[in-house]
């Protein structure tokens, strides 16, 4: 992973987009942040590479 802090970003920002167009549901920046930290956690922990696609192994 390139950049922790820019990855958690990308995914709280796209699980906001997700819950945006639900009207039962809604998910802030803030309560998305925590979240993405566990989602790109638990990639990690199964040995999931995260960085842009430009990036050499």
């Amino acid at each position: 992973m390139v950049d922790p802090h820019q990855v958690n970003t990308i995914v709280a920002t796209t699980v906001c987009a997700f819950f945006k167009g639900l009207s039962i549901a809604q998910i802030g920046t803030e309560e998305a942040k925590p979240l993405a930290k566990q989602i790109t956690e638990a990639l990690n922990a199964v040995g999931c590479r995260l960085c842009p696609a430009n990036t050499p192994p």
